[in-house]
């Protein structure tokens, strides 16, 4: 064995006897919403001073090939803290996690964590829709909350949600019905909010900011109440202040650089207009997109044709400008925190991770959003130090993404790798990226060469289900090329070490042939799973298996489903279930997953579980077939064996 090969192996096996001996390391995990690679200092992105989140990168291994695998915030999250892809759920979009069939029969990475002897805590946002309960951690700090905001005066726009009053002439006119509109104003918190009283539509009117339910002082900058991430930077500090030898782990969420992106003066001091460039940005540079994601009604592309409009205020650069200030200031909460474990004594025996939920595009493309699949809305800042024998100040260019969250920290943390064995059996999705911790060039890991990112053709500007929902678009990421099929069929292809900023679309190009039938096996392999086929509805056997398939069902009599093994099971009339739980919608496209295993039989309408069955009796291969009448309509259907 060559020698380098056996000192890796030796920390490995030193590493894994420490932990047998419970002298297991801490864990902080720092998470940042909506911030894109800025951190990481990119070419063709405005810089951003980050001193701090750099003074971290100088003691570990920053992963400068990582992506998210949905970029939005819910399934986002949802799939990093429970270790499954978006595929394998079916949470694409803003669904609640306790709402997915298979979602909330998991073990989640803070509940894993617990049951393993860790003391686990969490402030800010942490979860889409600050996740506190008992079941995910021991205490919980400050909530997250993306104000302070404007407030108007009236009951129902105490929690915030509403636009900027000086900035309300941007929602007019061609922009009326862009949705979502509090997320579009920006500005320093000395652009104090002072609503006008409207008593004919019952609006009393309201000056200065609020925030959860009561005012949010501000007489200046140095006299104001705190934002939420500098209360959770304040609360860690606390925490960690107290621990003593019990292992524990502490979950930071920071809410900037989520819009509205409002913050101190003296962050937007930090980056004078006339010295930002804009990001290289062409219409013509779009022609070529798939249609489905170049389809100029997306919301991304709506809200940069917004700010653009307005001729002689300069609002794209504004707007970029506010970003880099709310990256900035976030900077210094992740500061203050890696200030608290330093003074805490266990700055030698915790692991930090540094990450964000997605990117965010400024500009580039002309998409001023994230829910897209290109580079700037994929890509994540991630940094892993503190873990005993990996090299310090280095970076990894392998494609590694949020999926591998969970089973990394398993690994560093010693806990058991398969935390759903006991329960539902899903396996994590993901693979532990400590290979590569260890040794960022030629770390041997099980991961794939690709990072896949899923996006569901549902779109913020869209606002009911709708076909494209449940039949998202693919993207994976290697190390040099990106390739992207679309539910439509549309494909993009870049070839990222000629065209770092995507650009040219090589789907088309015949010299590409090869290369593009490589990457969409790869792709297929990932989104898929293993042994996914067509179903041909032609009743032939299975034992245990998975089904998806869509129907538009006209009424409760016409849609049925029906597996015979010989023992006389039959699932029937699942639309009573689905109707009972509010799942089903008749005359719209119905998603349907049926998973048969052993002798349980689950039912999913819609990413909601139905109806979860025991039933009698040996488990057998038996017929399966989908019967449609009346009218109702079934398409997309594909099964596989388990």
């Amino acid at each position: 064995m060559p020698l380098f090969r056996l000192f890796l192996l030796s920390l490995v096996l030193g590493w894994a006897s420490a932990l047998s001996a419970e002298n297991r390391p801490n864990l902080v995990f720092i998470i940042v919403d909506d911030l894109n690679d800025m951190p990481l200092h990119p070419e063709g992105k405005p810089y951003v001073a980050t001193p701090h989140i750099d003074r971290l990168a100088a003691k570990g291994v920053t992963f400068t090939n990582a992506h998210c695998n949905d970029p939005i915030c819910a399934p986002s999250r949802s799939s990093m803290n429970f270790g499954l892809y978006p595929q394998t759920t079916g949470l694409y979009f803003f669904e609640k996690w306790k709402d997915n069939g298979i979602l909330n029969t998991s073990i989640s990475m803070h509940e894993h964590l617990r049951n393993n002897g860790y003391r686990v805590f969490g402030s800010g946002k942490v979860y889409h829709g600050n996740e506190r309960s008992n079941r995910m951690f021991d205490e919980y700090g400050p909530l997250g909350n993306v104000g302070p905001w404007p407030w108007d005066g009236t009951r129902k726009a105490l929690r915030g949600f509403i636009p900027h009053p000086a900035q309300e002439h941007l929602l007019m006119g061609d922009d009326a019905d862009v949705p979502y509109q509090w997320e579009h104003t920006f500005g320093p918190l000395t652009m104090v909010p002072d609503w006008k009283p409207d008593e004919a539509n019952g609006v009393p009117g309201y000056k200065g900011w609020y925030m959860g339910g009561k005012p949010f002082k501000y007489n200046s900058d140095a006299d104001r109440d705190l934002f939420t991430d500098e209360l959770g930077a304040e609360w860690s500090r606390e925490m960690l202040e107290k621990q003593g030898d019990e292992p524990f782990a502490m979950f930071v969420g920071f809410n900037r650089t989520h819009t509205p992106l409002y913050t101190p003066q003296e962050y937007f001091d930090r980056f004078p207009l006339d010295s930002i460039e804009l990001p290289d940005s062409v219409v013509g540079d779009n022609d070529d997109l798939a249609p489905a994601l170049g389809d100029r009604a997306l919301y991304g592309f709506r809200r940069y044709k917004m700010l653009e409009r307005h001729e002689g205020e300069d609002l794209v650069r504004k707007w970029i400008q506010a970003y880099m200030a709310c990256v900035a200031f976030v900077d210094d909460q992740v500061g203050k925190v890696l200030d608290a474990i330093e003074a805490s004594g266990h700055a030698d025996d915790t692991i930090i991770i540094f990450t964000s939920d997605h990117g965010f595009h400024v500009g580039e493309k002309e998409f001023l959003y994230k829910h897209s699949l290109w580079e700037p809305s994929t890509r994540v800042p991630l940094i892993v130090a503190g873990v005993e024998g990996s090299p310090e100040g280095v970076v990894c260019s392998k494609p590694v993404s949020l999926i591998d969250m969970y089973p990394t920290i398993n690994d560093l943390l010693g806990l058991p790798e398969n935390p759903n064995e006991k329960g539902n059996g899903y396996e994590l999705d993901g693979h532990s990226i400590q290979p590569f911790v260890l040794d960022p060039k030629k770390g041997e890991w099980s991961g794939p060469d690709y990072a896949i990112t899923a996006l569901p053709g549902k779109d913020h500007m869209q606002h009911k289900v709708h076909e494209g929902t449940y039949f998202p678009h693919f993207s994976i990421r290697g190390e040099r090329w990106r390739y992207t099929l679309t539910s439509q069929g549309g494909e993009e292809l870049y070839d990222r070490d000629k065209d770092p900023l995507e650009f040219e679309n090589l789907a088309m190009n015949p010299e590409y042939a090869k290369v593009k039938k490589k990457l969409r096996a790869e792709l297929e392999k990932l989104r898929d799973g293993d042994a996914w086929e067509s179903f041909k509805n032609q009743g032939d056997a299975y034992g245990n298996f998975e089904l998806e398939f869509e129907a538009r069902v006209k009424n409760a009599d016409s849609l049925e489903l029906a597996y015979r093994n010989g023992g006389g099971f039959e699932l029937s009339e699942i639309e009573e279930a689905a109707v009972k739980f509010g799942a089903l919608t008749y005359g719209e496209w119905n998603r349907f997953r049926v998973k048969a295993d052993g002798t349980r039989r689950q039912l999913w309408v819609n990413n909601r579980m139905v109806s979860d069955l025991r039933v009698e009796g040996e488990s057998r291969e038996g017929e399966l077939k989908v019967l449609a009448s009346g009218g109702t309509k079934v398409r997309g259907a594909r099964v596989r064996r388990l």
